[in-house]
This record gives structure tokens, sequence and C-alpha cells, in this order.
């Protein structure tokens, strides 16, 4: 099994994903692996809009947003704050140690 993200493990000298500040995103992040993964994205807290397509039954504001084995999330993140590099990963620190991590940077 690879801990990947993008298909890509962790390199700490590039970046994978480029913001602008005071910005608002929607990620839709999948999961194709047999396991379930809490993605955590440091600094911005993120609103989940969708769970497997299904929407939540009220607003939803999580920093750890579990992406089912074979599923998808959808979340929006409101860039703001904070310029500069960070990184996303899988909260289970034994993936994130094999890779499965990402660097962002907000400008």
């Amino acid at each position: 099994m690879d801990f990947t993200i993008d298909g890509r493990s962790f390199d700490p000298d590039r970046t994978d994903q480029q913001v602008r500040l005071d910005t608002v995103e929607e990620w839709t992040i999948g999961n194709v692996g047999p396991l379930d993964h809490p993605f955590h994205l440091h600094v911005w807290p993120m609103q989940v809009m969708d769970v497997d397509g299904r929407r939540p039954e009220e607003p939803l504001w999580l920093d750890v947003v579990n992406v089912p084995a074979g599923g998808t999330v959808t979340v929006r993140i409101r860039f703001a704050d904070f310029g500069g590099r960070t990184v996303y990963h899988c909260h289970i620190l034994d993936h994130e140690d094999l890779g499965m991590m990402g660097t962002i940077v907000a400008g």
C-alpha cells in the first residue's frame, strides 16, 4: 500500500498546493485505498460540504475530517490570516511518517 497524496510521497522542498490569501476554495479529497484516512490541514479550519455526496444536516467546521475508504469529502476553506508555508497530512501519524503529507503556500 502506498502512503501518498496525489501519488507523491512527502518532499519538504516541494510545494504541492499554492493558494492566495483572502480567497475561498473547495477541495474534494478522494481516498482510493482500503483504509479511512483522517485529513488534517494546519492553520485553516475546513467546512465540510459533503461526504460521499451527502451534505451534513447543519454546518460542520473541522480541522480533521475523515475521508472514508473508497470515498470522497468536499471541504470549503477560507485562506485568511496566515501567509506562508505549512502542511496538510493524514492524521494517522504512521501514515504521515510514511509520506502521506504535502506542503501548501498561501500568499
